[in-house]
């Protein structure tokens, strides 16, 4: 994917690129200054919230005035300097020089003389705080004679000098007190206007270390001496938000290439007004858009699409949340037994109260019923809906964030160890469709796919789709898994139907059912016939032969074919393990009775007793 998708929350200069109605303010601002008749000096202070369109702003008053040929606008940003020395002598080199360009014709540039009197760096170094950096630097400087030449050239030339500083609040706690000290030191010179932009809250609580005393609101008193006129950028509407996010949404989908059904829309926007109250800023919005940007692409056919778009908004407008979810899986997927209701909703609700501690701004009731959209188990912990097992299929099936096998997705942006992608079942799938009778072992489909480690996941998943698996898949499915049911280990503890075996007899059964009548009878033979497992050919027996008149599968087999695979099933052990000198008694004592039975039964009643006697 191309890096031209992603934003890189870049502002915005022309009244075209005006998305928030902001150009009007930033053009009345300009015409403030262009139009005052004062020389004396002019500080203006622009607040706003990171990421708030601050930048954007500045960028407007300047287009705004460059019809202004009596204002000379200057730009400076201090938070590209890395020391206190640096921005220092980066403020007045970036006046100085653009000063020089615009008004000074003569060999006695303003630059040289900021050049000539700048302190050795040894001596700035051994200095102790901003006021003593700023006091050698201004008076070796003489700033007298920097004023009045400015104010001579600016006086002579009519013109007024503005000056842009940008990104205040993204400086250190001692440069935002450096840098506030020079424009308290030279914001009388005439002709001069300076405009600001910061964070009021994050600017007042580093000035209120430096200056505090008895007046607790110290930070905000400096400010209001320094600040002559404080301006707040006008609130960007919640629906032009909306929009944005709209917009940076359709996009990221469409680079992904998911479409989503008008149910999953309607779903998404309904669970995104949890995020209403963190969505103040098209920072913000950009932050989101760009985070599906990411994610979608990397899990497409991975994760349930609009789960992901939802944790995502999670990540991004309430990140403590978002780590308290990532760290306790088991609070949050699956279900839990009700008699332990009261116990964990003590621990979630901690969990989730604990989060909220570190963020502003929070309307719990949404956030709440958009994490009961996501994790529907807590909906037993809120609103006293139980939920069974059982549904954790559905949840699987739709690739749900509350399915314990597919959580970690979420978080990961990848397939954890172990775990099978859902694109490669779906190349299994695709694939058994050229996979033809003789249906040679080397050519199975599953062959690359299944190992000893991911058996489960495979049949899990697999299981999950049988009901929707055609005929012409079912077939060589069926006989792809007995092929490898070699791979598919018991268990000494658990019930065989928890068991990696008992899970692939039950597909197997379920596949067989999903092909043709007349060709049901044919594939139990081959399953029989090819499997390399004799569990696997016991159980299938077993469980197509199982008494249970409501199983499915008595509808499909009468007792005369029953009787015909169990013949089948007898011949197949004698011919392929005891003619070939298999001690079935060491080697499959777990099963031995079943097979007794069956040679018994469906081979001849001295069978057993013959091989017993060997």
């Amino acid at each position: 994917m191309s890096n031209k998708h992603f934003s890189a929350d870049a502002p915005v200069s022309s009244k075209e690129e005006d998305k928030f109605s902001r150009w009007k303010f930033a053009e009345r601002v300009g015409q403030v200054i262009a139009r005052r008749e004062d020389p004396s000096g002019l500080v203006i202070g622009l607040y706003g919230v990171w990421g708030d369109g601050k930048t954007s702003v500045l960028n407007f008053i300047q287009e705004s005035l460059k019809s202004e040929e009596k204002v000379i606008c200057i730009k400076f940003n201090p938070w590209r300097y890395g020391t206190e020395n640096d921005l220092l002598k980066g403020f007045f080199f970036t006046i100085a020089e653009a000063l020089d360009t615009k008004l000074i014709t003569g060999k006695d540039k303003l630059k040289d003389i900021v050049k000539r009197a700048a302190p050795p760096a040894a001596s700035i170094v051994n200095m102790e705080g901003a006021g003593n950096i700023i006091s050698s630097f201004i008076t070796t400087i003489d700033t007298d004679e920097l004023k009045k030449r400015i104010e001579a050239a600016l006086e002579k030339a009519q013109k007024r000098v503005l000056i842009l500083i940008d990104d205040v609040d993204r400086l250190d706690k001692a440069e935002i007190q450096l840098l506030f000290k020079i424009v308290k030191l030279i914001a009388d010179f005439k002709y001069t206007a300076y405009i600001l932009a910061f964070d009021k809250d994050i600017v007042a609580s580093s000035l209120q270390e430096r200056y505090t005393g008895a007046n607790h609101n110290a930070g905000e008193a400096f400010l209001e001496k320094i600040i002559q006129i404080p301006l707040h950028l006008p609130p960007v509407n919640k629906i032009d938000l909306y929009q944005l996010c709209y917009v940076d949404i359709n996009n990221a989908l469409a680079v992904a290439e998911i479409e989503l059904a008008a149910q999953q829309e309607q779903r998404f926007w309904r669970d995104f007004i949890g995020f209403d109250e963190q969505l103040c800023t098209p920072r913000r919005a950009k932050l989101y858009g760009n985070a599906l940007l990411f994610s979608l692409p990397l899990l497409k056919g991975e994760v349930n699409p609009v789960d992901l778009m939802l944790i995502e908004g999670v990540r991004i407008f309430y990140p403590s949340l978002y780590e308290a979810i990532r760290n306790h899986k088991n609070f949050f997927t699956g279900t839990f037994q009700k008699e332990n209701t009261e116990s964990v909703k003590k621990q979630i609700e901690d969990i989730i109260n604990t989060a909220f501690d570190f963020q502003n701004n929070i309307n719990k009731e949404n956030i709440i019923n958009l994490l009961m959209q996501l994790f529907p188990n807590l909906k037993q912990i809120y609103i006293n809906i139980n939920y069974h097992s059982d549904n954790t299929l559905g949840w699987d099936k739709a690739q749900r964030i509350c399915s314990p096998n597919y959580f970690s997705r979420y978080f990961l942006y990848s397939i954890p160890t172990g775990d099978v992608a859902d694109s490669a079942i779906s190349s299994l799938l695709s694939n058994l469709a050229s996979w033809q009778s003789p249906f040679h072992e080397d050519e199975n489909p599953l062959k690359s796919l299944l190992k000893t480690h991911n058996v489960d996941n495979i049949i899990k998943k697999l299981t999950n789709k049988a009901k929707s698996i055609s005929s012409d898949i079912a077939y060589p499915l069926a006989i792809a898994i007995a092929q490898k049911s070699a791979l598919m280990p018991t268990s000494e503890i658990l019930p065989i139907f928890l068991t990696s075996l008992g899970r692939s007899v039950h597909l197997s059964s379920q596949l067989i059912q999903n092909v043709e009548q007349d060709t049901r009878t044919e594939l139990v033979f081959r399953c029989i016939d090819i499997a390399s497992s004799l569990e696997y050919k016991v159980e299938l027996f077993l469980w197509l032969s199982s008494e249970d008149k409501e199983r499915p599968e008595k509808k499909c087999f009468s007792d005369e074919y029953i009787n015909q695979f169990g013949r089948y099933l007898g011949r197949n052990i004698i011919e392929k393990y005891i003619a070939q000198g298999e001690d079935i008694i060491v080697d499959y004592s777990e099963y031995l009775s079943h097979i007794f039975n069956i040679l018994h039964k469906y081979v001849n009643t001295h069978c057993v007793n013959d091989y017993v006697m060997l």
